[in-house]
């Protein structure tokens, strides 16, 4: 399995996205919070906003693809099989527009390129599910994209009690993990998410997805981000 985020292209989507919503509500409703802010869907700003996110989704998916590729080259094999979603993203049913932070579509229909098959990779340390959605009411269609966290990055470092590497041969006994950054960063962690048994235990108690296999990890390559990303720019400046 592989991933790959738009962190850098979506956070500038998103900055203008939330100027333009800024925008919308002095103009029409300057009582509400401003982290409430919108963009009407039938103006031009927001049929230009709805477009440079699926730009990005498009974006994303050549990303997905590229690495798949890469990586199935390196390892000398032939994929069999493919499917991809995106996650913590913005959807369209029946008119309204979804936020899904924290969630994956739980419906077949939600793209014209959807399988009904979505993964939802708990930590590096535990299988990941392919689940089939089960478009639960309870949960407006979703279901979760991965374990989620507990405390922000930086506070489950500030919790760690022991250094970074020794938590890493801790909590990853018998599999090859490894971090492009060259260091261990804690934040990726199996500590660092949700108890993986509980959320799956969840998923099915809500009954938002059938379980339909799980991917059993033998090791993984994190990006990691040593030192973090706000210290290097720091640095350019």
């Amino acid at each position: 399995m592989t991933h790959h985020g738009s962190r850098g292209p979506g956070a500038m989507v998103y900055k203008a996205g939330m100027a333009a919503a800024e925008s919308f509500r002095q103009d029409i409703s300057p009582e509400t919070l401003k982290q409430n802010a919108w963009i009407p869907a039938d103006t031009d700003k927001g049929r230009a906003y709805w477009a440079a996110l699926q730009l990005l989704r498009d974006w994303t998916k050549a990303n997905h693809i590229a690495i798949h590729d890469h990586a199935a080259q390196a390892a000398g094999v032939t994929a069999q099989d493919r499917f991809w979603n995106e996650h913590n993203f913005v959807f369209e049913r029946d008119g309204l527009f979804y936020h899904g932070k924290g969630a994956t579509p739980a419906w077949g229909s939600y793209a014209n390129d959807a399988t009904g098959l979505t993964l939802i990779p708990l930590n590096m340390s535990q299988p990941i599910l392919v689940v089939r959605g089960k478009d639960a009411r309870r949960g407006l269609g979703f279901s979760p994209h991965g374990a989620g966290r507990n405390f922000s990055r930086s506070e489950h470092k500030r919790r760690l009690k022991m250094t970074p590497d020794q938590a890493l041969k801790a909590e990853t006994e018998g599999l090859d993990i490894r971090f492009h950054a060259g260091a261990v960063d804690a934040s990726e962690l199996p500590s660092s998410y949700k108890n993986a048994d509980a959320v799956v235990a969840q998923i099915k108690a809500y009954d938002l997805a059938e379980i339909e296999d799980y991917i059993d990890p033998y090791g993984c390559i994190m990006a990691g981000d040593i030192p973090p990303f706000w210290q290097k720019r720091k640095r350019a400046r």
